[in-house]
């Protein structure tokens, strides 16, 4: 990987930054992480920083190689204290940013903010080991720092470590230290696609959870949350009555693959899913409007009388259909399996038989 050279570094750039971020969590006791004030080893030189770094961040999950423009960039070093005879001239804080949108869709972003001047009361703070833990009260808020990298004149980087006191926060003296610095330049690099461009036009959701797992149904994605995998359970709405229903005029259609979600990507999202729960994300795969005829003919097929569940096939290619009136949404969400055992869910009070002409008619209108 080519080190990137300081006048690379430091071009300015209008983006909006965005600084450190505290986030406060409303929780009871103390927050900390245990610490016994043993000094942090020191930190690995590289060949130049990386704000892009599939192991930096901590705010979300790292970059989905399928739709990440940096697909096969190494991990960062671990942070560490500053090695003796690493002389930096630069100090790379990398900031999460405002999402970015272009032709692809919607990315989330990181900001590479370069600070320079006086180092000297930087590189003091760093070097103050971690207090053990203390008995005491704490405050209850979690901080998120960014990850801060040096560096030196050649381009050579190190990811440092930021001194913890004895609630596991950020030495004050530190974040001090980062105040004095000024702001040289910035640069705003696209991390992970969160909503394809697909998604943004229908209106649909970019990922969720299977609808039917082990013959249970699941929540629907919701456009609420585009980028989001779908954890908890959120109560289901209340079916509509038929005579609502009945007076769809429109129907927006969102189509999804389902697939295994690999531990990793389940961790990362911070779902906690028991063993005997075969967790499935969704992708999505394409979204629009259903004609007039698909509109009463599913219609038809959900006010009828819902049936047991015979089938336990899994299905690998469902719709989330959503009907409106004038414009309006009902709030109505109807499922459709487009393979498996091939029925559909009305606001989870059970499944329908469907009928093969109007699967047909969906698979027709809906194909990819």
């Amino acid at each position: 990987m080519r080190a990137r050279r300081p006048r690379d570094t430091f071009s300015a750039s209008g983006r909006v930054l965005l600084g450190v971020v505290a986030v406060s969590m409303l929780l009871s006791g103390c927050a900390r992480v245990p610490t016994d004030g043993a000094r942090t080893p020191e930190a690995v030189v590289v060949d130049h920083y990386d704000c892009l770094a599939p192991n930096l961040g901590g705010w979300d999950p790292p970059p989905d190689p399928a739709g990440s423009p940096e697909a096969q960039r190494p991990d960062a070093p671990t942070p560490g204290r500053v090695p003796a005879g690493f002389s930096p001239i630069a100090a790379v804080r990398c900031d999460r940013t405002a999402t970015i949108e272009d032709a692809e869709g919607q990315w989330s972003g990181v900001t590479a903010v370069t600070l320079t001047g006086d180092l000297t009361p930087l590189l003091e703070a760093l070097a103050e080991p971690d207090d053990g833990v203390a008995p005491g009260p704490c405050t209850a808020d979690m901080e998120v720092i960014p990850p801060l990298w040096l560096v030196d004149a050649t381009g050579r980087a190190i990811l440092v470590h930021y001194p913890r006191n004895e609630c596991a926060k950020t030495k004050p003296v530190v974040h001090d230290a980062l105040a004095g610095l000024a702001v040289h330049g910035t640069r705003t690099s696209k991390r992970a696609l969160e909503v394809p461009r697909g998604a943004l036009h229908s209106g649909c959701a970019a990922t969720g959870m299977s609808p039917i797992i082990d013959g249970a149904p699941q929540p629907a994605p919701s456009p609420e949350a585009p980028a989001g995998v779908v954890g908890a359970r959120p109560v289901a709405p209340g079916p509509i009555a038929d005579s609502v229903l009945v007076e769809a005029d429109g129907m927006r259609w969102c189509r999804y693959a389902v697939e295994p979600a690999t531990a990793a990507a389940e961790s990362a999202a911070g779902l906690a899913v028991p063993a005997t729960v075969p967790f499935r994300s969704v992708r999505f795969m394409a979204g629009g409007m259903l004609d007039a005829a698909t509109i009463r003919a599913v219609v038809d097929a959900a006010i009828t009388a819902p049936v047991s569940r015979s089938c336990g096939d899994q299905a690998t290619t469902f719709l989330v259909l959503r009907p409106s009136r004038g414009g309006h949404e009902l709030g109505s969400t109807i499922t459709v399996e487009l393979d498996g055992c091939e029925l559909l869910q009305r606001d989870g009070s059970g499944a329908r038989a469907l009928p093969p002409d109007v699967l047909a008619m969906l698979t027709v209108q809906t194909a990819v």
